[in-house]
């Protein structure tokens, strides 16, 4: 049954993915790269039978700020925390075949032993840029691909902790702005239902949560006077949230029913323009390491 739920996911992603060349021509490349690795993701999700969850123990990671996955993949009797081998090995392949030569030489380091993924999954959950930089120093690689690749090899390991974890864990009470079970920044922000409750969706692990209509999910920032909306006039149920403390910023949609956790990844390339509408009065999203 899950097989079949996941086969049909994958194709209405897969079509919504294809609906948006369509339209936007300039996103061809994006879809081609996504059409052949998110089969593989969503087919690498591990299996969480018998996953037993310490209630008292995740309440207080919560309420220390503390992202329920951190020091879980440390533990070596941890469930589904092992890479999957095969997903790294395509990644690598696929960043050879665009011409970037750090596909080979990382999985020539993996395939001889010298190069351990566990660790760098460590680095990447927690947001570790130093020990992603030391890394990819290290193997003499592009520090932002190390850490693109690692972001979608620890992607399927938090998205099943996310299906895990909300079936027995309600997040209404997290204020912070990185995602309360993997850790990551929003990907989006949705203005939600009649009373438009602001919700941030995390496009890692695809967990929801509820966050304060007025303010700065980056840095915290609450002064109305710094705190402002880019709109986009053709699309009147999206809007661009922007800090001008931090100069952060996110994306948001009016939504009346939650967006599919699975459907974030086509949102976002959906909104792409926004991503340079944003970029063009001095605003970005911001890559910190999140301060529990």
């Amino acid at each position: 049954m899950t097989i079949d739920i996941n086969v049909q996911m994958i194709d209405r992603v897969l079509s919504a993915l294809d609906e948006l060349t369509d339209d936007n021509p300039g996103l061809e490349s994006s879809v081609d790269f996504y059409e052949e690795i998110l089969p593989m993701m969503i087919a690498a999700r591990p299996a969480l039978h018998g996953l037993t969850l310490n209630l008292e123990a995740a309440q207080t990671k919560l309420k220390e700020g503390v992202p329920l996955l951190w020091g879980e993949l440390s533990a070596p009797d941890a469930l589904g925390m092992e890479p999957n081998i095969d997903l790294f090995l395509t990644l690598c392949r696929v960043t050879a075949e665009n011409g970037n030569d750090d596909g080979e030489n990382l999985m020539r380091a993996f395939v001889d032993g010298s190069l351990e993924l566990k660790p760098m999954l460590r680095q990447a959950l927690i947001q570790d840029q130093a020990g992603l930089l030391e890394t990819a120093e290290a193997w003499q690689v592009d520090p932002a691909l190390l850490a693109t690749l690692s972001r979608f090899l620890l992607t399927p390991i938090a998205r099943a902790y996310a299906i895990a974890f909300s079936q027995a864990l309600q997040f209404g009470s997290w204020q912070q702005g990185y995602c309360p079970v993997c850790g990551a920044w929003p990907v989006l922000a949705e203005l939600r239902g009649r009373d438009k409750l602001r919700y941030l969706d995390c496009g890692r692990c695809g967990t929801s949560w509820v966050f304060k209509r007025l303010g700065c999910l980056w840095c915290g920032n609450t002064n109305e006077k710094q705190l402002s909306f880019l709109f986009d006039s053709d699309q009147a149920v999206r809007r661009i949230d922007v800090c001008d403390k931090c100069h952060g910023y996110i994306k948001t949609i009016t939504s009346f029913d939650p967006l599919e956790p699975d459907m974030l990844l086509v949102h976002d390339l959906e909104t792409a323009y926004m991503d340079q509408m944003a970029a063009d009065q001095g605003y970005r999203r911001l890559n910190v390491q999140p301060k529990p």
